[in-house]
């Protein structure tokens, strides 16, 4: 062999081990490429976080989770009367010791009342009775209903899907079933149409969920 021919073969040789060098090279990069998009999801354009597919300030689909909130806000609030399942209380209108299956928060007249939770409203009584004054009931999820009476004004309808938060009317005091010389919201729970009480949904101040 001369040398002539034996430079040729050496060269070949440098270029096979060069392009194998590159696809290997090329085969990593597309191997990492991949594992690491299958740790990413991608919604609507949105910044997402690995690992989590929730969705970062994403403009058409941001992620929100829903909480449960006072009826009324707590800066403007005052506790007149809470729920009590285990001990009777007195009520100063019927002079009767009972057990009080909701909670009686005092605010200035025309305070916004909101909708402690995501649902729907399923009942309006604008004109109210004697016992509830003016009232809003609402759906949520898992068979549980909140019940708004003695209210003033009622900013909803029968029919409306309501957000945590939501305004659906304000403070008044159209129950006499137990008088309060302070405007108020009374608020009652329901779990499958029995009463529970709504320290188990909403923190109220000086209470705890549980």
């Amino acid at each position: 062999m001369d040398i002539r021919t034996a430079t040729q073969m050496e060269k070949a040789r440098r270029n096979a081990v060069a392009i194998s060098t590159l696809l290997v090279v090329l085969m990593l990069g597309l191997t990492t490429t991949f594992i690491a998009m299958s740790f990413v999801k991608h919604d609507n354009g949105g910044a997402v976080q690995q690992n989590t597919g929730k969705v970062v300030n994403g403009p058409n689909n941001p992620v929100i989770t829903a909480t449960w909130v006072m009826p009324v806000e707590v800066a403007t609030a005052t506790v007149l009367k809470a729920a009590d399942f285990e001990m009777p209380q007195y009520n100063n209108t019927t002079k009767w010791y009972e057990f009080d299956l909701g909670y009686t928060l005092g605010a200035n007249a025309g305070t916004k009342v909101v909708a402690c939770y995501d649902g729907e409203v399923t009942s309006v009584v604008e004109s109210g009775d004697a016992s509830t004054g003016k009232l809003v009931r609402i759906k949520h999820k898992d068979g549980v209903e909140t019940v708004y009476s003695s209210l003033d004004a009622i900013t909803v309808a029968v029919g409306d899907k309501v957000k945590s938060g939501d305004q659906i009317g304000t403070v008044g005091n159209t129950a006499n079933y137990e008088v309060f010389e302070t405007p108020h919201v009374r608020l009652m729970a329901y779990k499958n149409g029995k009463p529970v009480n709504p320290e188990n949904f909403v923190e109220f101040p000086g209470s705890e969920n549980k």
